[in-house]
């Protein structure tokens, strides 16, 4: 090895050095690269944080059968602080069943760091039916198969909503001191429990 490459290799071993002292986090994502994600403390506003793009089922042909956008006068929800609430109208296609996911990054299905959630031990929401009667399924977590994953799953399971605004809450079943988040949020609605289409309400989903 001549004395030129000798003091090459000596340069670039002491900054690479002194890179990693100046930012250690260098470090923990050659460890983990999932783990390396924003870190959020509960309580958690989940509208905020992730965004509505895990559409499923029917949902991934657009707005062909689903369309979700914010309203303001529709349905108001009293106490709402911003008086918007999200709105979910689905009409069955093919498929039979429609889904969303609130996700980090967007479209995000476990190929890329997701954030992570400290000090939360549930999910609560507010929703409520246009009519009554509407079956949904809510749930967070549950992304599974890719790099990174969700470190946990919990479902509230399938419910009837009624007509005016209710509160719900999803516990982890087990105590997690930090949550690796994919999808933060989801819900589920299958064409034949909701012949004819159906329009329900969403607001205030939180890490709590």
């Amino acid at each position: 090895m001549t004395c030129k490459t000798t003091l090459a290799v000596y340069i670039a071993v002491v900054t690479g050095v002194a890179l990693q002292a100046q930012n250690p986090s260098l470090t923990k994502t050659k460890g983990n690269a999932c783990a390396s994600g924003f870190v959020l403390h509960a309580p958690v506003d989940v509208e905020r944080e992730f965004i509505a793009s895990g559409w499923m089922g029917d949902g991934e042909k657009g707005k062909q059968y689903l369309q979700m956008l914010p309203v303001s006068t529709e349905k108001p929800r009293p106490g709402d602080d911003n008086n918007l609430v999200t709105k979910v109208h689905y009409q069955g296609g093919g498929v039979g069943w429609a889904g969303v996911y609130w996700q980090w990054p967007a479209n995000n299905w476990g190929d890329k760091p997701p954030k992570q959630i400290e000090g939360a031990s549930k999910v609560s929401f507010w929703a409520a039916g246009q009519k009554g009667g509407e079956i949904v399924e809510f749930k967070a977590g549950g992304i599974t198969g890719k790099s990174c994953q969700d470190s946990f799953e919990a479902s509230l399971g399938k419910v009837a909503l009624a007509r005016d605004w209710k509160r719900y809450e999803i516990p982890f079943r087990r105590s997690q001191s930090r949550l690796t988040v994919v999808g933060a949020f989801a819900w589920v609605a299958e064409s034949d429990a909701n012949a004819g289409g159906i329009t329900f309400y969403i607001d205030n989903i939180r890490y709590e």
